[in-house]
């Protein structure tokens, strides 16, 4: 059965922030050591800018792409909050065309989709990275139904790490691996089924 698509503009039509103001702690983790600062960052599926922003007060430029023009309202805020410059687009992220060898890094962070457009917005971030670029993505696995913290009720838009391997086969994968850890970020609380990749393009 087909999934339904969701509502991004719904979901985040809501007063505050859905995942909080803090970043994803595996991107706050790795960045400073993978990413060089003078590298632009496409993050996909940014969502209401939490990660954006923390890399652009950190010194990085970002693209943030994301389909929902309220969850990119909410981005601005923030940056403007934050006082840095965020450069955005409203896009589907299956069909972005990012360009080729645009980008030194692009982050995707529980971006989840079914599995075909999960597997062309996958080349597209391959194809948007220049040579030498990082690539950081961490996701939900099918555990994760399993778990009381929130996420994606379809298990086709889970990701697992077999799933990943092949989609980033073209990449030289510096980490694959999946944990089950205490994520707090707004509304969601709790243990959380994650699988999280770490990839070079060659060059």
């Amino acid at each position: 059965m087909a999934t339904e698509p969701l509502d991004w503009n719904a979901k985040y039509d809501c007063r505050g922030l859905l995942y909080g103001h803090q970043p994803n702690s595996f991107l706050a983790e790795h960045a400073a050591s993978l990413i060089p600062r003078q590298a632009t960052i496409l993050s996909l599926g940014e969502g209401e800018g939490r990660n954006a922003v923390w890399l652009g007060r950190h010194g990085w430029k970002v693209c943030a792409v994301d389909v929902s023009a309220h969850a990119l309202a909410k981005l601005h805020r923030l940056a403007a909050e934050a006082g840095v410059d965020i450069e955005t687009r409203r896009a589907d992220v299956s069909a972005f065309d990012a360009g080729c060898a645009t980008y030194g890094a692009v982050i995707i962070l529980h971006m989840h989709l079914p599995p075909e457009a999960r597997r062309q917005a996958h080349r597209r971030a391959i194809n948007a990275l220049a040579p030498g670029g990082v690539l950081l993505l961490e996701a939900l696995r099918p555990e994760q139904l399993e778990q009381p913290s929130s996420g994606p009720t379809a298990v086709e838009c889970l990701y697992t790490a077999d799933e990943l391997a092949e989609d980033f086969a073209p990449l030289q994968i510096k980490y694959l691996g999946t944990e089950d850890r205490d994520i707090r970020a707004g509304q969601h609380q709790g243990i959380t089924s994650v699988v999280s990749l770490i990839g070079r393009k060659p060059g």
